[in-house]
């Protein structure tokens, strides 16, 4: 794939010198930036192989570009090759712990790559610490997208938090980060959800916004353990970006990918 692009670029190059340069001749050679956004291109159409191919090519090339190992992280996650996935993260960030650009994306990445191979403490280490602990709304960030796909976006990480606090029995930090879901989707909350639809009981629960449940009995912690699923349902990528309108500055969080 990537050679076949490389004879383009020196086809195209050809050809423009045989127009304005007679006699001139030169190949034009793909720089780490144009791989990486080709590697980008590949990633939003779904083609995470082909992606894969580029963004580790950017890095041979490079191995200080950030954009590289970024998409390299994001595609080994959607490859399901977590733990490749968690390495290319972690190895930019022992190079560069800077507040770069996107480094949000690089967090994020890291709470999904370490709640698939099931590293909860390291999940919620990254989604709470350094995730959250690095975004503050009170001085106007915005909400954060991914933003080569936004229909993953800050609710995602969220919701990841969630799970790994459930997993670790801190079911109180769990309807915490459960509540605060609710909070962001705005157009949800908990007294909108029959938990009974979850686990075909037929016997729905209407509940009360902000939850409060009794976390130390079973049904307590079952209840939360429905609402993790109800909004994993509610999260999923055919519900788009959850009105967080990601490229779209409306005041209210919005327009983190404009």
């Amino acid at each position: 794939m990537i050679d076949r692009i490389k004879i383009y670029f020196s086809l195209v190059a050809l050809t423009t010198s045989a127009v304005f340069l007679p006699g001139c001749r030169g190949d034009v050679i793909p720089t780490d930036n144009d791989m990486s956004s080709y590697g980008w291109n590949l990633y939003e159409a779904g083609e995470y192989v082909d992606a894969l191919d580029w963004f580790t090519t950017a890095i041979k090339e490079d191995s200080s570009h950030t954009d590289a190992y970024n998409g390299v992280g994001w595609t080994m996650g959607h490859l399901r090759q977590a733990d490749s996935s968690v390495y290319y993260f972690n190895e930019y960030l022992s190079r560069d712990s800077s507040s770069f650009e996107n480094i949000l994306d690089f967090y994020a990445g890291l709470s999904f790559g370490y709640n698939a191979i099931g590293d909860d403490e390291n999940a919620r280490l990254y989604a709470e610490t350094y995730f959250f602990g690095n975004q503050n709304a009170e001085i106007g960030d915005p909400d954060w997208c991914f933003c080569h796909k936004t229909d993953i976006n800050q609710l995602d990480v969220r919701l990841i938090l969630a799970v790994s606090e459930y997993r670790m029995g801190l079911f109180s930090d769990c309807q915490t980060s459960i509540n605060q879901v609710y909070n962001d989707l705005n157009t949800l909350d908990g007294s909108q959800i029959p938990n009974g639809e979850v686990d075909n009981s037929g016997t729905p629960l209407t509940d009360e916004y902000p939850l409060n449940y009794d976390y130390t009995t079973i049904s307590g912690r079952t209840y939360l353990a429905n609402h993790l699923s109800i909004l994993q349902a509610q999260l999923a990528s055919s519900n788009g970006e959850n009105g967080l309108k990601c490229t779209e500055n409306d005041g209210q969080g919005g327009g983190y990918c404009e």
